[in-house]
């Protein structure tokens, strides 16, 4: 087997572990704040959407650095900093007494982690530009998996100890869940330390060439486009997830097994978005990114209006699966366009502001969401998600521009207007 694939399956299963480990508690977010002692239901959602903003708010800050350090000594060493750093945060999430600590740690999460854009930058770097589509479809895919089996194995566990003495109230459920986390992003960390090559040697670590190539990574026609595409995507799927947990604790009520439920929808709608990237990550190689990127952005806004319109459990279930197979399209096909158009050494560069402008669309969407739903409901937060897709893919329409007869190839890179 050539060196890209090994790494690649070994990062494959790392992000599918640590994204696990992640998904493992958060979506129980609004959930555990209400445990750590705020009870007015506004107040909860507003508190959901500052704990959601807050690991954003120090990513856009550190991801840059953390890429530029990663040019320079190591796409691989970064990645296993996200791993064991995020580890740390998790295991003191476990630890926390009320919701300022809880922001706290979410601060300090956004400073030390970013392993999704870390490992994209790893097997970027590492597999062919004919099989970008495709490499970095199957990590997205990885990350869909572990947001699915996350949740659906958190809410078990979680509704599991509810029925055993001592864990019926209060946030302690919880915490064994953040607990597990952490084991479970050392256990990543280590599985990248072992099973992970990188081929790419760092250049000198001259100061003065890392500024210069932030303004090559920045000037390439079409980067700049990308970004904002996924600024864009990232706040339409970022403005109702701090309340999703409410919304669905809305429409079935405050049943004794909500946590399962919560995982359970969760759960569905990871499992179609990574059926979604293996089958449309390949696809979009031969189809186009950009062609796939704006038809998935277009059916995600009209997915959203479903869910605003959603009345029963089943409703709710249906239009997650959908939002799935949508969403399984967008981010391997705006990583894919942004790879084609970065050179291999400015790799870490590139996705450390990718993550970085994709982080500020997170904040934004988390602290909207929040208080949209503390104003009106849960259910207000799916207009602004479904008009900041359409937004996205008008952006994409416009701004890209693709040489489809070198596309259908598989040979050239998108450029964009």
């Amino acid at each position: 087997m050539s060196s890209w694939k090994k790494t690649f399956r070994a990062a494959f299963a790392a992000q599918f572990c640590a994204i696990m480990g992640f998904s493992l508690a958060m979506p129980f977010m609004p959930l555990f704040i209400r445990e750590l002692g705020v009870t007015d239901k506004g107040e909860v959602a507003r508190w959901a959407g500052y704990a959601n903003a807050a690991t954003p708010l120090t990513m856009a800050i550190f991801a840059p650095i953390w890429g530029m350090l990663a040019d320079r000594y190591g796409r691989r060493l970064m990645v296993m900093r996200a791993m064991f750093g995020g580890a740390v945060v998790l295991a003191l999430m476990a630890l926390v007494q009320d919701v300022y600590q809880l922001v706290a740690c979410r601060l300090l999460q956004g400073a030390l982690t970013g392993t999704v854009a870390a490992l994209v930058a790893l097997v970027a770097a590492e597999t062919p530009r004919e099989r970008a589509g495709y490499a970095l479809g199957m990590m997205q895919a990885a990350v869909f998996v572990g947001f699915a089996f996350g949740p659906l194995l958190g809410g078990l566990i979680a509704n599991g100890l509810r029925a055993q003495p001592g864990f019926a109230t209060g946030a302690l459920r919880y915490r064994v869940t953040f607990a597990l986390s952490a084991i479970l992003l050392v256990a990543a960390g280590l599985l990248v330390r072992f099973a992970t090559r990188e081929a790419y040697q760092p250049g000198p670590p001259a100061a003065k060439a890392g500024h210069a190539s932030f303004r090559h990574v920045l000037a390439a026609t079409g980067f700049l486009a990308a970004v904002f595409a996924l600024l864009t995507l990232r706040f339409a799927n970022s403005v109702s997830a701090s309340t999703f947990a409410l919304f669905i604790e809305d429409i079935c009520g405050r049943r004794m097994d909500i946590d399962s439920v919560v995982g359970i929808v969760l759960g569905v709608g990871g499992v179609a978005a990574a059926i979604g990237c293996a089958v449309l990550g390949p696809l979009s190689d031969a189809w186009g990114h950009r062609r796939l990127l704006i038809t998935a952005c277009f059916a995600s806004g009209l997915v959203s209006l479903g869910y605003f319109f959603s009345a029963t459990l089943r409703d709710l279930i249906v239009f997650r699966v959908l939002f799935g197979l949508a969403a399984g399209g967008m981010l391997p096909a705006a990583n894919a366009i942004i790879r084609h158009t970065t050179s291999d050494e400015n790799m870490g560069k590139a996705y450390g502001i990718t993550t970085s402008m994709g982080s500020v669309g997170w904040v934004a969407g988390a602290l909207g969401g929040g208080h949209l739903a503390a104003i009106y409901s849960p259910r207000a937060t799916f207009i602004p998600m479904a008009v900041a897709f359409w937004l996205a893919a008008a952006l994409v329409t416009f701004s890209v521009r693709t040489d489809r007869a070198r596309d259908a190839a598989g040979a050239a890179p998108e450029s964009l207007g």
